[in-house]
């Protein structure tokens, strides 16, 4: 089941063949920034050498980090047609031959319909010594970007741009792989929970296999931790963590989604981070309110049923060599 994206934009989300684009609710965990008169900035700097906007410094990951925006494209690399996105690591590990594994999702902000469009590389971005920056060249193309019914533009002349980092453990030169277990096919799986009352604690969906692992969704009705008693929570569980040791982890993007039975305003968030032996389950804790599960207007609980879906986007294996 396709996620309703608010807006009919001019673009294919997914009409890319080398990148991972989708549309989410949630703001980015790391950072945001608004830029204000954004078509007054762009013409202002279009044929400058510093054809180009870097952010304040934030702490991500356990590094500094600057987003840098190229609104008329990197013309430094020839290209012109679209805008270009990226993520310069401002700190550098201590020791020599030192690398940081990242995996980077930038965001832009639709204010027609109060979402985001993800932009993803489906590889791992290296930085060391020698390559401080990486990102996408080819993010959105321009014409896309400022359609005005495409909403990345405001009325007023604004935009909101942002990122997600998350990093393996800076490691050595040549310790390490990072492989892709999978990058471009979607996969979803869908639940439904009858006598949704009648769960007192939690309740798991049955096993799943997803790239040769084994995962559950776990609900709690009344929510959990930050959660309890205020939202509903969903956990997405990895059962069989027992060989992810020395150093190896597991990387996972996904979409999850509460259906809603009334109409295609599914309430939805992302569950991404690494697995490892000892974190084996992530949870999106304030999924839904409690009032909005419980109002029989707004669809999500129907005849004592409530819907899941977990959608696979990103699937990433870190090992030793």
């Amino acid at each position: 089941m396709a996620p309703p994206h608010g807006n009919i934009y001019s673009f294919k989300i997914d009409d890319v063949s080398n990148i991972i684009r989708s549309v989410r609710e949630e703001k980015p965990a790391h950072y945001l920034m608004e830029i204000e008169s954004i078509t007054e900035f762009k013409d202002s700097i279009e044929g400058q050498d510093e054809d180009y906007l870097e952010s304040m410094e934030f702490i991500a990951a356990g590094h500094t980090w600057v987003l840098v925006i190229h609104p008329h494209g990197n013309t430094n690399i020839g290209e012109e047609n679209h805008i270009s996105l990226y993520l310069k690591l401002i700190s550098k590990p201590r020791g020599f031959g030192w690398t940081v594994n990242a995996i980077i999702k930038f965001f832009i902000f639709d204010y027609e319909g109060s979402k985001y469009i993800t932009i993803q590389c489906p590889t791992v971005h290296t930085y060391d010594a020698t390559r401080m920056t990486n990102g996408i060249s080819q993010a959105l193309l321009l014409r896309d970007f400022i359609r005005p019914s495409n909403g990345f533009i405001s009325r007023t002349d604004l935009c909101k741009f942002g990122v997600e980092v998350f990093v393996a453990d800076a490691i050595p030169t040549s310790t390490g792989r990072l492989s892709t277990l999978n990058a471009r096919t979607t996969n979803d799986f869908t639940w439904t929970f009858d006598k949704f009352s009648k769960i007192t604690d939690s309740k798991s969906t049955d096993d799943f296999d997803m790239e040769e692992r084994t995962w559950e969704l776990e609900i709690y009705p009344q929510g959990w931790g930050e959660g309890k008693r205020k939202s509903l929570t969903l956990f997405l569980n990895l059962l069989d963590s027992s060989d992810l040791t020395g150093g190896k982890k597991l990387y996972v993007d996904t979409t999850v989604r509460i259906i809603n039975q009334l109409c295609e305003e599914h309430k939805e968030d992302s569950i991404s981070g690494w697995y490892t032996k000892e974190c084996d389950g992530i949870a999106a804790i304030d999924l839904l309110s409690l009032s909005d599960l419980h109002n029989k207007d707004k669809g999500f609980k129907m005849d004592d049923q409530v819907i899941v879906e977990v959608e696979f986007k990103l699937v990433m294996l870190v090992d030793e060599v």
